[in-house]
């Protein structure tokens, strides 16, 4: 049940990470480079990577 609670906790901690990134990425290419710039699919990567590294820094922790 803890593995499951931490692997949720990373979906949704990860997707607003992604989130933020991509805004940020977004920010920052708008003010150098004038034009929008980004990594499709950001959120899902990061709440993917997460969902992995939660649980296993959860686990040493224990």
């Amino acid at each position: 049940m803890r593995v499951f609670i931490a692997i949720l906790v990373g979906l949704i901690g990860g997707f607003i990470l992604g989130i933020a990134l991509s805004s940020i990425i977004g920010i920052i290419g708008m003010t150098i480079f004038h034009q929008p710039i980004g990594i499709k699919f950001l959120p899902y990567y990061t709440a993917l990577i997460c969902a992995v590294i939660v649980p296993i820094i959860d686990q040493k922790n224990k």
